[in-house]
């Protein structure tokens, strides 16, 4: 029965849950205050150009997963809810040749989908010796990346090309250098690398960095005509390069598909979450679907961890065949803690019961639960351009009919009237109460939590259900152990 119900759900899961990777990239163009703009939308950015310049004026963040909010990628814009572009603010792929510190002329623009979900947009000058052409390159993906291709002929003319403003204060952003595979903080001298391989802004909420693949660039640092301190790269006469533009979020596991992961390493506990999300991306191209690898982790986990609950269940049901005899204990020795305390613990002895033993299998629960969250949490684009799962269609968003929520706290509150029907003498007043009220207190506080949380405790619930069904059948066959009924264990 469970192998149909499993089959049907993975039917529902691949034949009925739209592909997000199929989806088109999208590309619009208008004139704004006399300027040509390109917009391009692809399954997370909003990017403008513009053919003042040829810039590339924003980096839009549009999906905000749980706990997030959207952003501008690129550097001068304000955060916040409606960000605004700070004044005289240098935009990305200025080009200044000579002693020049802006750049205001006129590119044409072209932009075309040779795949739907490919936009090639190109940008190009052509005035005396200058020749310049700008690719960009993007596409409907999980990552935060752009192609980019640039090529500037100016015979005889030092070609600066600005990759950015460079924010100052306190808070401001890291700005990054890459050699030779090491990140490091400030340019180094000619002669003491092998390779330049980019450069870019690092904070913990975001990353502006461009990778060099190719090219003839070294970096430098600038002012602006209006003050601005700026980033750049720089070449004598012809300045080309290849490489990859990253705008975006500040996730490992994408900036580690884009090669740059150095640029933001991780600390060493995080290095546990890292594991953790290989292993969960590394289910996901298992199944082809982040429900079933939720479902495989759950499994996973519930089996290494199959021991210690073992200890705890039996630890439990053994404190529970105690209680008479404990309450007995309490009522004979209620005046004197001392004797009582003794004789509980030779009770304990006798019967060969911890009364600790089920306290580390419980804790060990959170920390699994809370790796998986941020698992989900930084793994939140792969999901949302994955394939949906039954009816929810992005299990980092939150379930949009609240189904899941509702079957995780069915499933916790069948848990709680199943562990009551085991115990001797059931728990009255408060207690009880508080068994019944917590799963609905839970589902209230964490309704807007990823639904991929939710279907994890739904499945750890369901497991921890038949995990116990199976304790008890073993602690069934056990002999229970008798003592007279009047008189305690003496030491």
């Amino acid at each position: 029965m469970c192998a149909r119900i499993l089959l049907l759900g993975f039917l529902l899961a691949t034949t009925c849950s739209p592909l997000a990777l199929s989806q088109p990239v999208t590309v619009v163009r208008w004139v704004e205050e006399g300027t040509e703009i390109v917009g391009v939308t692809t399954s997370l950015l909003h990017y403008k150009f513009s053919s003042t310049g040829g810039t590339l004026t924003s980096a839009f963040v549009h999906f905000a997963s749980y706990g997030s909010t959207t952003l501008d990628a690129v550097p001068g814009w304000s955060t916040g809810a409606k960000p605004t572009l700070g004044f005289g603010v240098s935009l990305p792929f200025e080009i200044w040749l000579g002693d020049a510190t802006s750049d205001s002329s006129s590119y044409t623009v072209a932009a075309e989908t040779p795949q739907p979900d490919l936009a090639v947009v190109r940008l190009v000058r052509r005035e005396g010796n200058l020749h310049s052409v700008k690719e960009f390159r993007t596409r409907w993906d999980a990552l935060y990346t752009m192609e980019v291709d640039i090529d500037v002929h100016a015979p005889g003319e030092r070609v600066r090309l600005i990759l950015g403003h460079r924010p100052t204060g306190n808070d401001a952003p890291v700005l990054v250098f890459l050699y030779d595979g090491k990140a490091h903080n400030a340019p180094l001298a000619s002669g003491s690398y092998s390779r330049f391989q980019g450069l870019g802004l690092v904070a913990g909420d975001r990353v502006y960095f461009l990778r060099l693949d190719e090219g003839n660039v070294v970096p430098f640092l600038g002012v602006n005509a209006s003050g601005h301190p700026v980033f750049g790269l720089e070449a004598p006469g012809d300045l080309r390069l290849q490489g990859l533009l990253y705008t975006g979020r500040n996730r490992y596991v994408l900036l580690d598909e884009a090669g740059i992961a150095v640029v933001a390493p991780v600390g060493f506990f995080s290095q546990f979450l890292v594991w953790v999300m290989t292993f969960f991306g590394w289910l996901y191209r298992l199944t082809g679907n982040y429900g079933w690898a939720i479902l495989l982790f759950t499994l996973i986990t519930r089996v290494i961890t199959h021991p210690l609950m073992r200890n705890q269940y039996r630890s439990m049901a053994k404190m529970q065949r105690l209680a008479p005899k404990l309450k007995r204990l309490q009522e004979k020795y209620k005046d004197d803690r001392q004797t009582l305390q003794q004789q509980m613990m030779e009770l304990y002895r006798q019967e060969k019961v911890n009364p600790l033993g089920g306290c580390l299998p419980l804790l060990l629960q959170f920390p699994i639960l809370i790796l998986l969250w941020q698992a989900i949490m930084h793994s939140a684009e792969l999901i949302h351009v994955s394939p949906g799962f039954l009816w929810i269609r992005d299990l980092s968003q939150p379930d949009p009919y609240y189904v899941m929520i509702v079957l995780a706290t069915g499933a916790q509150l069948l848990q709680q009237w199943l562990t009551q029907r085991r115990m001797p003498e059931p728990p009255t007043g408060g207690t009880q109460m508080i068994g019944w009220v917590f799963p609905i207190v839970m589902a209230l506080l964490f309704l807007s939590f990823p639904a991929g949380l939710w279907w994890y405790w739904l499945l750890a619930t369901v497991f921890q259900i038949g995990q116990q069904f199976i304790f008890d059948l073993e602690m069934a066959r056990e002999p229970v152990r008798t003592s007279p009924p009047d008189e305690p264990p003496s030491a």
